[in-house]
């Protein structure tokens, strides 16, 4: 495939940006980096008005951190946090005067996530834009892949490349059959989605074992595969959901506090803020409930009335999240060799999006796809946009040893 075509999820040919009618912005929130080419171009044009404005607007960073990449930043309103940009309908300025070329390049690719594989361009997108979550989301059918136009214009930002063709042999030599392999695995709906994510941490947890061992060749990697396919197809012991045990106290009591510890770092997000409300007021219903229940007890109750029904219609929900999550994150590619982490980091995603909705599902009496969608958006904005929020949440895992398989699954199960 040559370098004019990208490969893409389905859900991307209907992406278009909607403009006003959206739900939220994706120019409030966060910090917006300027490259310095940007910041040249726009603190030129010739218009004195639009000159000014921007010069007034973007800030330099401090010389010591600087660089051509992170020249200098939008101004963000200390209240709102919109852009200073953004005009009176949250619209930009800069595109409405001046066109899309002049855009800083996260301002021109968002939401979409750039990446190669090998000469290959992958394009996805980002599930804090409400649009491309719900087409990516709320399709019942499977997520497929084709291919369409690449984005080549000099303003879009990749966010890196993977050659996979390494010489000398790495877990990275077989990246299209471990990727394959966890799509599979997560769209397999012969199992519920929880059981799905605990198989997929089993075959992560062998996968890291032979990747620590440095046992990475062609039979170690493909051999682990067939294993775990013929375990999938005829163990009993692997498809009996029983066989994993569940622990709601030792997960609620776990999931609050890393809701708890985290309040801070909800920044300007008000929708996030307002699910985050939702659920604490679910749960403070337990109070005034006819039967006084414990809170442990209360949880799973919700869980049970209210998460489950709607959840059992709508498992593609989760399934679709999570196999965009391993396409937009390059699954199984890591830095530091630990794709576990990048596991941890899914399964974080999803645990803590179960403990809002069913906190959610008590105080409406049900959940919607609205609820979920936007739950799923904002918290995606807060998390994927915001280091501090990920990177606590694992320190706290880590620091409370629950990054075993044995710990995740009582997380993830109910």
């Amino acid at each position: 495939m040559n370098n004019s075509s990208a490969l893409v999820p389905k859900y991307m040919l209907d992406f278009k940006c909607i403009g006003t009618e959206c739900e939220d912005s994706c120019c409030i929130g966060w910090k917006v980096q300027i490259d310095k080419t940007t910041y040249t171009n726009l603190t030129n044009v010739p218009q004195k008005a639009l000159r000014e404005s921007f010069r007034t607007g973007i800030e330099k960073v401090d010389t010591p951190s600087r660089t051509n990449e992170q020249f200098a930043r939008m101004k963000m309103d200390g209240t709102t946090g919109c852009c200073s940009m953004l005009d009176e309908q949250k619209l930009c300025t800069i595109q409405a005067t001046l066109g899309e070329r002049y855009l800083a390049p996260i301002c021109a690719t968002y939401p979409r996530n750039i990446f190669w594989v090998n000469n290959e361009q992958e394009i996805s997108a980002v599930m804090s834009c409400p649009e491309a979550a719900r087409l990516a989301l709320l399709n019942p059918e499977k997520m497929e892949f084709t291919h369409t136009e690449a984005m080549l214009q000099k303003n879009a930002q990749s966010k890196g490349k993977v050659i996979t063709d390494q010489p000398n042999p790495t877990f990275m030599n077989f990246f299209w059959d471990i990727r394959i392999f966890a799509i599979e695995i997560i769209q397999n709906r012969n199992y519920s989605f929880p059981h799905r994510l605990i198989i997929m941490g089993l075959f992560c947890e062998q996968l890291q074992r032979l990747i620590n061992q440095k046992l990475e060749s062609e039979s170690d990697i493909k051999g682990l595969i067939e294993n775990f396919k013929e375990m999938i197809n005829n163990n009993a012991e692997l498809q009996d959901y029983g066989t994993f045990p569940q622990d709601h106290e030792f997960q609620f009591i776990t999931l609050n506090n890393i809701i708890s510890k985290n309040l801070g770092n909800i920044g300007s997000n008000a929708r996030f803020a307002s699910c985050v409300q939702d659920y604490l007021d679910g749960l403070e219903e337990h109070k005034a409930a006819t039967e006084k229940k414990d809170l442990i007890d209360f949880y799973q109750d919700g869980y049970s009335s209210y998460y489950k029904p709607f959840m059992d219609e709508h498992e593609y929900i989760f399934e679709n999240y999570a196999v965009n999550f391993i396409y937009s994150h390059l699954f199984p590619k890591s830095e530091s060799r630990d794709i576990f982490k990048v596991y941890i980091i899914l399964v974080s995603h999803y645990v803590l999006l179960k403990l809002l909705l069913i906190g959610m599902s008590i105080k409406h009496k049900g959940l919607t796809t609205d609820i979920v969608l936007k739950l799923i958006q904002s918290f995606t904005k807060t998390s994927e946009h915001t280091n501090v929020y990920v990177k606590n949440i694992i320190e706290f895992l880590t620091e409370k040893q629950y990054s075993s398989m044995g710990h995740l699954s009582l997380l993830i199960k109910n």
